[in-house]
């Protein structure tokens, strides 16, 4: 369990409060890059509580700026994407992608009024797809961390975002949790999966390491990104399954997959203190990745805010008779099962009433480690630097091998991710 105290310090994101201010050190996902149009329609993007529009200009730059004019506060999602600029249509302030005054046509012509006038406006990056965007102060901005799924052709990569509604925090527990899988994601029968699907849209076949037998022999390894979560479970007869999970401070995450299957990364972004946006990066290593399978075993089927049209209004669509004969949940859609179980917990968790088992493990020492750079963070001491890390190299890659092996000599940490001995 968790204090009261800290429970709100590591779920409050807020502008100006310590985890928000934290967050903003650090490159976000915001949208993909076919969401916005040269001169189409403004997108209205919610992040760390921060009403926000994205654009893109007559020559394709891209634009992420504070939602109200600074006139009079008219939402400029409403406005006119035209001439290399967006346009208030309340009294035609026009900005660029920079948040520079272009036009003031209420003022007179001689005026030097716009001079003065700025709207706020981030930087932007655009990368396979998705532009990325950085809110906090200019001079700690660092470089775009690179992934390993960034060097990959977009033939390989599927990329989806959904709004969760829930904070972060539990959704990124959620996904360091090896242990709910063996439930929550249990196919009841065999499963038909190719070409490098984890699973169907019912679930995780019951012959998979993650299903078998619950994993819950685990440990914790710290690392220069964050934390390696390993667990070794049933693989078959002669072998045991070694799996892990990557932690990449501070919202990032890489969850199981072994060889042959198509990898998963996640970003768990902030949209406000009661809800998330989820994103997911699947890729495959080698070949085109089955974009229609995955999506479809996933699940997820939204409306035009990227809402979930199966949700708690309607219980997710669980169907009691599917229990008895197609999966443990009664849902379908593996993402689905991790949205109705991280959604009824309510939009942020009371950890102060939680009673963790052994099985806990990795969500507890995800845990300590937000609050311990988040209480740096405050004494002004230095935050991760993911752009000092090689990252390019690192994803999930789960192993068979014998039972007589520890963990460390199947799966060992790389020397590029090890802890060094001054900074433990």
């Amino acid at each position: 369990m968790l204090k009261v105290e800290d429970n709100i310090l590591i779920t409050r994101i807020g502008k100006g409060t310590p985890m928000g201010d934290m967050f903003r050190r650090y490159w976000l996902p915001v949208l993909k890059s076919d969401e916005i149009l040269p001169d189409g329609k403004p997108v209205r993007v919610k992040l760390l509580g921060e009403n926000l529009v994205a654009f893109r200009d007559s020559e394709g730059k891209v634009g992420l700026v504070d939602e109200k004019c600074p006139h009079r506060g008219t939402s400029l999602a409403v406005g006119i994407n035209a001439g290399c600029g967006l346009t208030c249509i309340y009294h035609g302030w026009k900005f660029d992608v920079h948040g520079n005054c272009m036009e003031l046509p209420s003022e007179p012509k001689m005026s030097n009024f716009k001079n003065s006038i700025h709207l706020t406006a981030y930087p932007v990056q655009e990368q396979n797809g998705i532009v990325w965007g950085y809110l906090g102060p200019k001079e700690h901005q660092p470089p775009l961390p690179n992934f390993y799924w960034m060097g990959l052709p977009d033939n390989q990569l599927l990329v989806e975002r959904v709004w969760q509604e829930c904070n972060y925090l539990q959704v990124m527990e959620n996904d360091l949790d090896f242990v709910h899988a063996a439930f929550l994601h249990k196919a009841l029968d065999t499963q038909d999966v190719k070409g490098g699907l984890l699973s169907t849209d019912l679930g995780i076949d019951p012959a998979h390491p993650l299903v078998r037998n619950p994993p819950v022999k685990q440990s914790v390894e710290p690392t220069n990104y964050g934390r390696r979560c390993i667990a070794v479970g049933e693989g078959d007869e002669t072998s045991y399954a070694f799996m892990e999970i990557h932690y990449i401070f501070p919202f990032y995450t890489f969850p199981p997959r072994f060889g042959g299957e198509d990898g998963m990364w996640h970003a768990f972004i902030p949209r406000d203190d009661y809800s998330t946006w989820s994103w997911d990066v699947q890729f495959s290593h080698a070949k085109p990745i089955d974009a229609r399978g995955q999506h479809e075993r996933r699940g997820l089927i939204l409306d035009e805010q990227l809402k979930k049209l199966r949700n708690l209004s309607n219980d997710y669509e669980q169907d009691r008779e599917l229990m008895k004969a197609g999966n443990f949940s009664g849902i379908r859609g593996i993402a689905n099962q991790d949205h109705a179980v991280t959604e009824t917990m309510g939009p942020i968790v009371d950890r102060s009433l939680e009673h963790l088992g052994t099985s806990d493990m990795p969500i507890i020492q995800m845990r300590r480690m937000l609050l311990e750079q988040v209480r740096r963070f405050q004494d002004g001491k230095s935050l991760p630097r993911l752009q000092d890390i090689p990252l390019e190299t690192l994803y999930s890659n789960g192993k068979y091998d014998s039972r007589e092996k520890e963990w460390n000599e199947v799966i060992p940490l790389a020397d590029a991710f090890a802890v060094l001995a001054k900074n433990s």
